[in-house]
């Protein structure tokens, strides 16, 4: 009986043992370092050799070889490459957005000390600011959904469309970026040759003489955020009223759904200094005279492949400039030395 019970014993100690040691093992193993972090929102098929979405340019250039992660929480993999830069694809809307990026920065897996965060995706757009294939850097994120607002024909003569400023949501309804790292990141990528489309150029020339003549080019401004993916001249009207009430001496350059979600995960993480948002623009935020605004919605303009490749172009700019010279970009932000 003494020996049975010395040998269960022995055998408990042995296990015990084992355990220590392996657990010891995993607690050793080092978290991977990632160099700069991409978020896509959506992709439209496959992440690669297909249709390209906002992903599928990303994916081919940078991951297609790159080992997959499943990160609890998140709705696709995350992928990290031999040279330490991780992507992947949130999901559209704020929600999404917030979501997947909490939990890729809470594994401990990744070694996120030194991350650059690049928020990457397709936009609208006011017909004065610019043109279809441009792509925005953005200084500003604002939220257009947050604050107390009524319909258009509720609106009493001199009323705003939205009461704001008393409630305390200027910690996530206006967020300012780094602007030494966005100055530089415009900087690396103004020269960037882009692409245009034939059906593009057709599709502005209805917006007047100014829209047809212009050509796609890297510009910088407000990034206007909303889970409604709204169109027309009043809800322009609204948006640039909301974005007064925070930024008075300028208004916004392109609309999204994603990008205050990113910026409020960021600065609860102490990312913010290296959060950077570049946005595409594949679309305008409005119709041209004598059509609807559902046929403006339901109309093609001729630039969705030209943004995502557009896009693509130019923040990989950056990303490389990042990575390709690492040891003086891990610990010095751009434009802050």
């Amino acid at each position: 009986m003494k020996r049975r019970v010395l040998m269960m014993a022995l055998a408990l100690w042995c296990a015990a043992v084992l355990a220590f040691a392996e657990g010891g093992r995993d607690g050793g193993k080092q978290p991977v370092p990632v160099k700069a972090l991409v978020i896509a929102m959506f992709e439209v098929g496959e992440f690669g050799g297909d249709f390209a979405g906002e992903f599928q340019h990303w994916y081919e250039r940078y991951f297609a070889d790159a080992p997959a992660y499943e990160v609890r929480g998140l709705p696709n993999p995350l992928f990290i490459n031999k040279d330490g830069v991780a992507g992947t694809v949130a999901g559209m809307g704020k929600a999404n957005a917030a979501a997947t990026l909490s939990v890729i920065l809470s594994d401990p897996r990744f070694d996120f000390s030194k991350t650059y965060i690049l928020g990457s995706g397709c936009s609208g757009m006011p017909p004065s600011r610019g043109t279809l294939g441009d792509v925005v850097w953005a200084y500003e994120l604002v939220d257009v959904d947050l604050g107390h607002s009524w319909a258009e024909s509720d609106r009493s003569p001199g009323m705003t469309a939205t009461y704001l400023r008393s409630e305390g949501y200027d910690s996530s309804g206006y967020i300012i970026l780094n602007e030494q790292l966005v100055d530089w990141a415009v900087s690396v990528s103004r020269d960037v040759p882009l692409l245009d489309d034939p059906a593009a150029a057709a599709y502005r020339a209805n917006y007047g003489p100014e829209e047809a003549a212009e050509k796609p080019s890297v510009r910088s401004g407000i990034s206007l955020t909303g889970d409604n993916y709204w169109h027309g001249v009043n809800a322009n009207k609204h948006a640039e009223e909301v974005v007064a009430s925070y930024q008075p001496k300028t208004s916004y350059m392109v609309t999204q759904m994603e990008d205050n979600a990113l910026g409020v995960v960021a600065a609860r993480f102490g990312k913010l200094d290296r959060l950077l948002v570049c946005r595409d623009v594949v679309n305008y935020d409005q119709p041209y005279a004598g059509i609807s605004v559902l046929e403006s919605l339901d109309a093609s303009s001729g630039s969705f492949s030209i943004g995502m490749e557009n896009g693509f172009r130019v923040g990989s700019a950056v990303i490389d400039e990042l990575v390709g010279n690492w040891g003086r970009w891990a610990d010095t932000i751009p434009g802050t030395n």
